[in-house]
C-alpha cells in the first residue's frame, strides 16, 4: 500500500513541491549544475556533498529531481520536526541518528535499521544525498569528525556502490556572494546570487580504519 501510495499521490505531490521550490531557487539564485547527467547512467548512486547553508538539502533535491531519484539523508530532529516532518516525507527522507538519551542497544538498532534502508534504496536504483560532515559548515573548509561512521559503514557493507563528490559554490557564508543584475529593473542593486553544483565520481578505500578514511574524505571536500 505504501509503495503505491508513493507512485501515485505521492508522485503528484512530489510534482508540485518541485515546481515550488524550483520556481524559488530560479527567482532568487542563478543556479548552475555540472556532471549530473552522469547520474542517469549511475543508477544507485552515493552523492556526498558540502554542507554549506540550510538551502543545500531542498536547492540539490530540486535541481536533481528531474535527472534521478534522489533520496536525501536528515538528522532526525529535522526529520520529526513538525514543520519540515511533510514535506520531507513526501521526498523520502531517511532520518539518521538517533537522541543520545536512547538506551545504547536501541541506538544500535536504529542505526541497523536506517543502514538497511539505505542499502536497500541504492539496491533499487535510487540515489543517496548524504552530508558527511554532519552539519552545516561553521568554518571555511569541511570537517568530518573522526566518529562520524556512516559513509565508511555504507561503503564496507556494499564496496561496489558507486560514488560521486558534489560539491556547492557561491552558497554559503565562507564563500564569495556574486550576483546578477535579473532585478535591476526593480532597481535592486542585487540580483540573484550565483551557484554552482558540481558533480563528479570519485573511489574510496573502505578498507582502511575509520579515521584514515574520514581523513581522505575530508580531503576531497575540500580540495
Amino acid at each position: 500500500m505504501k509503495r503505491l501510495f508513493d507512485k501515485t499521490l505521492g508522485r503528484w505531490t512530489r510534482h508540485f513541491f518541485f515546481v515550488l521550490v524550483r520556481t524559488y531557487y530560479g527567482l532568487f539564485y542563478n543556479v548552475s549544475a555540472s556532471g549530473k547527467h552522469l547520474l542517469q547512467a549511475q543508477p544507485g548512486t552515493l552523492i556526498l556533498a558540502t554542507h554549506v547553508s540550510r538551502h543545500d538539502g531542498p536547492l540539490i533535491s530540486a535541481y536533481l529531481y528531474s535527472t534521478a531519484r534522489v533520496r536525501p539523508t536528515v538528522h532526525y530532529d529535522e526529520y520529526h520536526s513538525w514543520a519540515q516532518w511533510f514535506p520531507m516525507w513526501v521526498a523520502g527522507a531517511i532520518p539518521m541518528s538517533s537522541p543520545k538519551a536512547w538506551a545504547e542497544d536501541k541506538r544500535v538498532a536504529r542505526k541497523e535499521q536506517t543502514l538497511g534502508i539505505i542499502h536497500k534504496v541504492l539496491r533499487n536504483g535510487n540515489s543517496i544525498l548524504l552530508f558527511p560532515a554532519g552539519q552545516v559548515r561553521r568554518q571555511p573548509e569541511e570537517i568530518v569528525k573522526p566518529y562520524l561512521s556512516g559513509v565508511h559503514e555504507i561503503l564496507n557493507a556494499e564496496p561496489d556502490t558507486p560514488v560521486m563528490l558534489l560539491r556547492l559554490g557561491g552558497l554559503g557564508t565562507f564563500q564569495p556572494a556574486i550576483y546578477d543584475l535579473f532585478w535591476s529593473f526593480m532597481g535592486r542593486t542585487k540580483g540573484r546570487r550565483h551557484v554552482s553544483l558540481d558533480l563528479k565520481p570519485i573511489e574510496l578505500d573502505a578498507g582502511q580504519g575509520l579515521a584514515d578514511f574520514n581523513a581522505e574524505l575530508e580531503q576531497l571536500l575540500n580540495s
